[in-house]
């Protein structure tokens, strides 16, 4: 009896491997249902060291206009962004079409996020020519709502 069922055991799991994945028609697809789709829980931090100093990071946009090169120049991006309730769900509507919707996120929190200087200038790289502004935002903001998105 033991032999028996250790042999079932072993077997079983050589043929679900030899059975592999098979792909299913777009018709058996739609049937399938799931949960609540994919939830997401998002920190991100942004070029913050540990000890929350920031380095020199650009980020550098060109623009070719009448043969001659400027460049936005962004100066240290960064900060920390957590968000809650970003979610993935497919979904059918009432006409029977499916789609994807994508959950605002419900729940978004900004600390020390946004850039120190933007300036235009013709090197990227060299000192900041000029300083036409600064973003920091500190706070929370709470959202809702659905992007759908249905494919052709």
């Amino acid at each position: 009896m033991m032999k028996s069922l250790a042999a079932f055991v072993l077997l079983v799991p050589l043929a679900a491997l030899a059975a592999g994945p098979k792909p299913l028609p777009d018709s058996e697809l739609a049937a399938v249902r799931g949960a609540d789709g994919i939830s997401f829980a998002v920190d991100l931090n942004l070029n913050r060291q540990p000890d929350n100093t920031l380095g020199d990071s650009r980020l550098i946009i060109g623009q070719k206009v009448d043969e001659r090169t400027t460049y936005i120049v962004l100066r240290n991006i960064g900060g920390r962004i957590q968000m809650v309730g970003l979610n993935i769900s497919p979904q059918t509507a009432a006409d029977g079409t499916n789609y994807v919707a994508l959950t605002l996120p419900g729940y978004t929190r900004f600390t020390d996020t946004g850039f120190d200087s933007i300036s235009v200038q013709a090197d990227p790289h060299g000192a900041v020519s000029g300083n036409l502004g600064r973003i920091s935002l500190n706070g929370e903001m709470m959202m809702q709502g659905q992007l759908r998105l249905w494919s052709h």
